[in-house]
């Protein structure tokens, strides 16, 4: 009977009930919150140790690059982000090069010339490049409307321009623009005519006046050809109206 009588049906189950916390998958997933928060408070304490010239720097990586130049704001002073606390020592922070150097030291001696001049402050702005140093002045404060002839209040900007070249080996090229409309001599002058005048009635004195060789100033019309802002509006024009004063290395001058 033996023989006969059915093997025994054997059953296995899993348990099941901690598979859960067995896994990997939610090992994982802590992993990645705890490497994100730790990468968090990292940066937020890089961020409260840095200095503020050190956030300047750092907020430059951060600006849309593709924004318009003309719907970019222009009163903002933009100098070297490298500017070292010290300024009586007048040493950047960082190892730079001689080109750096000499962008540093003008930009930092216009915004000294802009802190003790309330009037250039308000009417200029001042930015940096690869090129050199710019500084634009608004027509307004310089000419009257359709003429090439300076203001006696535009004589102690142009001083604060020559002070630059006495102290710093840079040369100067001074820019003329004009807005969409603006016309000199009622109209018989075109705006590449006046552009060009008032550039150069900047430089004659520049050099008659403040005593730089004419080897170092150059006078250029852009007339209505690079304007800041759409002109749209009476406030853009104005904005338009400008002179501009490129500082720049003499190993620059090929450019222009």
């Amino acid at each position: 009977m033996s023989k006969n009588k059915p093997a025994p049906i054997i059953v296995k189950k899993e348990d099941e009930s901690h598979a859960g916390a067995h896994g990997g998958s939610w090992k994982v997933a802590y992993a990645d919150f705890v490497t994100a928060m730790m990468a968090l408070f990292l940066l937020l304490w890089l961020t409260m140790a840095l200095k503020p010239q050190q956030k300047e720097q750092i907020s430059v990586f951060f600006q849309d690059q593709d924004l318009p130049k003309r719907d970019r704001p222009q009163e903002t002073v933009v100098l070297p982000t490298y500017i070292a606390k010290d300024v009586q020592q007048g040493t950047p922070q960082f190892k730079l090069s001689q080109e750096e150097k000499l962008q540093y030291e003008v930009a930092l001696m216009i915004k000294q010339l802009m802190e003790n001049n309330p009037n250039l402050k308000k009417n200029s702005g001042v930015s940096s490049d690869k090129v050199g140093v710019l500084l634009h002045v608004n027509n307004a404060v310089m000419f009257q409307p359709g003429s090439p002839q300076l203001k006696p209040e535009a004589l102690k900007l142009l001083d604060d321009v020559v002070s630059v070249m006495k102290k710093i080996k840079v040369d100067l090229v001074v820019r003329g623009h004009t807005d969409d409309v603006e016309a000199g001599n009622g109209g018989n002058m075109s705006k590449f005519e006046l552009s060009a005048m008032r550039a150069a009635s900047c430089v004659r004195y520049i050099v008659e006046k403040g005593g730089i060789p004419s080897t170092r100033v150059k006078a250029a019309a852009y007339a209505d050809s690079n304007p800041i802002a759409p002109n749209t509006s009476d406030q853009n024009r104005a904005i338009n109206r400008r002179v501009e004063f490129l500082y720049h290395s003499q190993e620059m001058a090929n450019l222009y």
